[in-house]
């Protein structure tokens, strides 16, 4: 993984992988709102590993449409601040947010922001929380350092992302990650990268096999209706989109979670 890889711009997001057309077809893979591999399922199995309490500040970094931290505001009672960098994703969760209860839109606010350039509240929040977005930002080390300054002490960091395996790669899979604009460290670079900006007790784990299973499963439903998304006109280069999915079952090697606490020490 010799590459340099670049920050994926807002207009490469928009254009490419998060224009509109594909914000929709990932919704028709994993669900209303979701725009990460099992969507709402692998949210409730993580979101119990947190503990939210009601009244807390979560930080959703890499929002999209708003799946998680709809689910967190209604289910946990939770107050959830989303950040996205595609303007397209926003612009969804905001306009769902517009029709959501009372209740909902007090707890929930979306912004269109680079996690990597705005400033926010020292201290001012219990949980930070990124599903599959880290991977578009090569200098991880300081953006996780800067997460540790927004959470409160004892605060908790929870991210999945996609990783990479500890061996050689294939030209095809360098030249998909380029593509991509990703940057994909090993399960224990990334761990260590989280160690090295001050959490503790870090929790590094490796949920390949599940990830795999479940990118199968998607396929599997999602193959019998592609005829049924084009004659709607949803989909247009569907057969593009199923080759997409089929990549990922073959070339990531690791998808993980981790987890650390903000534990400041005074002397």
């Amino acid at each position: 993984m010799s590459r340099k890889t670049e920050a994926a711009s807002q207009k490469f997001l928009d254009t490419n992988q998060y224009s509109n057309d594909s914000i929709l077809r990932y919704e028709r893979i994993f669900g209303h709102t979701w725009v990460s591999t099992g969507g709402e399922t692998t949210t409730k199995d993580f979101l119990i590993k947190l503990g939210l309490e009601p009244g807390q500040r979560v930080l959703d970094v890499g929002c999209g449409t708003g799946g998680s931290a709809f689910f967190m505001a209604r289910q946990y009672g939770v107050y959830v601040h989303g950040l996205d960098l595609s303007t397209n994703m926003i612009s969804i969760a905001q306009d769902r947010l517009s029709r959501e209860y009372k209740n909902i839109q007090e707890k929930v606010k979306f912004e269109l922001a680079d996690a990597t350039k705005v400033e926010l509240e020292k201290d001012g929040y219990d949980v930070i929380y990124s599903r599959d977005t880290i991977l578009h930002i090569p200098d991880k080390e300081n953006l996780l350092k800067t997460f540790y300054t927004w959470l409160k002490p004892g605060g908790t960091l929870f991210i999945t992302d996609y990783c990479r395996g500890d061996q050689k790669h294939s030209q095809e899979f360098l030249e998909y990650v380029h593509r991509r604009g990703y940057d994909l460290r090993t399960v224990q670079e990334y761990g260590k990268v989280i160690e090295q900006a001050g959490f503790r007790e870090v929790q590094a784990v490796d949920l390949t096999q599940t990830f795999i299973s479940i990118l199968t499963n998607e396929l599997k439903y999602f193959q019998p209706q592609r005829k049924a998304f084009i004659k709607v006109g949803i989909l247009k280069n569907i057969t593009d989109k199923c080759k997409i999915q089929e990549k990922k079952v073959l070339f990531f090697c690791s998808w993980c979670y981790f987890q650390g606490w903000c534990i400041y020490v005074q002397y």
